[in-house]
């Protein structure tokens, strides 16, 4: 009798395996991801010395940001996405009059039947920079706190959420039927300054990462598949990320995202750094944990990723931005030249204020330049010479000697594809 029982009860337990198996072959979506559009509204002004002077220290295509997101509407709109996220950076330095519009334009996305799930980045909340231009002048406008960011994005996201974090603008979504999705929020906007530039780390309290753990617990007890995406980076995107410019990964990224790979949060989406990059990080025990970086969609290749999930197989493919209204034919070439003088420009100013020849500065920038390009692009093609030192003075040697290690590792792309690949949810291996 007894051994009838125990037979009974494996076979139920086998069926209920058996039958949570079926379900997660069944689960099937598709989403877009687009990051860090900085959206800037033409009525902060696009003219004059002030607005000039900004633009000549950055990088992002700001006077096309419109042209831009209605650009990456229109291809939503017209692909089978199921869902959007976006992963921080919604607006240039948090104007209240920029999120507003902002939001205004993701409800045309939502009007064609498509959730769009929304988290902070650094350049959102209490930005201290928050500023409007006219002629020769610079002036502080309204920004937004964190309560006022939850209730203009009521909609897109934390007024549909399952569950959120009293510690931080995190939430728990369900945009389909058994796939749980976590909008993350790292970033330090209570520790920003009026006049001052927001802070661009990014933190997860222990308040936070408890609530982590108990979201994970409940997906893994109601068979949820789940994924997750944040601002920050979890993990480096190239050897010594860390060590150049530790603020685009998360605080204690080791710790944390071993923490996420072990209680089965797999794959991240994140943005911030501006560049379409893929990385993996496995452990010995058989848990990893994927990073799928999407770049700027004001900063040049432009791009937005498609995602198909169908069981355990999670499929992404990129997209490229290559012309807008103002733009129609050479758009593409436009903002790589674009990106490539923002960075180049700044590199070289820093250079000649250090008493470099300002041809050794421009020589030695432009090649900084060149590197930073390829990272953003993604699948970085092998370069036989990633410095050319030849006729540059010793100071400017000497000079580069610091960033040579930043110029070799931004050139250096490492596992897997980033732009199009399928990633084995359950091994975590790609092809």
């Amino acid at each position: 009798m007894k051994k009838s029982i125990l037979t009974a009860y494996l076979v139920a337990i086998s069926l209920f395996s058996f039958s949570q198996e079926a379900k997660d072959s069944s689960l099937s979506c598709r989403f877009m991801v687009f990051s860090d559009p900085h959206y800037y509204d033409p009525s902060l002004g696009t003219g004059g010395a002030a607005f000039q002077h900004y633009l000549d220290h950055d990088r992002k295509l700001l006077k096309e940001s419109r042209e831009l997101l209605i650009e990456a509407i229109n291809l939503v709109n017209n692909s089978e996405a199921d869902f959007i996220l976006v992963p921080g950076d919604l607006t240039k330095d948090g104007t209240r009059v920029s999120h507003e519009a902002f939001a205004a334009l993701m409800h045309e996305i939502e009007k064609n039947g498509k959730q769009v799930y929304v988290v902070p980045g650094n350049h959102d909340i209490s930005n201290g920079e928050s500023k409007a231009f006219r002629g020769d002048s610079a002036i502080l406008v309204d920004n937004i706190d964190a309560e006022d960011f939850s209730e203009i994005y009521r909609n897109f996201g934390f007024g549909e959420a399952i569950s959120r974090d009293s510690s931080s603008l995190s939430y728990l979504v369900e945009p389909v039927q058994g796939l749980w999705i976590l909008a993350l929020d790292a970033c330090r906007y209570r520790e920003n300054k009026s006049g001052s530039h927001p802070i661009t780390d990014g933190r997860f309290s222990n308040e936070t990462l408890a609530w982590i753990e108990e979201m994970a617990g409940r997906a893994a007890q109601e068979n949820k598949k789940l994924l997750a995406f944040m601002h920050h980076g979890i993990i480096e995107h190239y050897e010594k990320q860390e060590r150049f410019f530790g603020e685009y990964v998360v605080d204690d990224y080791k710790k944390v995202s071993k923490l996420f790979a072990g209680i089965g949060i797999n794959v991240v989406f994140t943005g911030h750094f501006h560049s379409q990059d893929i990385t993996i990080q496995n452990w010995k025990d058989g848990n990893f944990i994927v990073d799928v970086e999407t770049g700027s969609l004001v900063t040049y290749p432009c791009p937005l990723r498609e995602v198909s999930l169908a069981g355990d197989q999670l499929t992404i493919r990129s997209h490229f931005i290559t012309e807008i209204p103002s733009y129609p034919e050479s758009f593409e070439q436009f903002s790589m030249e674009y990106a490539h003088a923002g960075i180049a420009g700044i590199a070289e100013a820093v250079m000649i204020s250090m008493w470099l020849k300002p041809e050794d500065a421009a020589k030695l920038s432009g090649q900084i330049g060149d590197a930073f390009i390829a990272h953003y692009r993604g699948d970085e093609p092998i370069v036989e010479r990633y410095l050319d030192v030849s006729g540059v003075g010793l100071l400017g040697r000497l000079m580069i000697l610091t960033k040579r290690r930043l110029i070799k590792e931004l050139h250096t792309d490492l596992y897997p594809a980033d732009n199009q690949i399928i990633i084995d949810l359950r091994t975590g291996t790609t092809e």
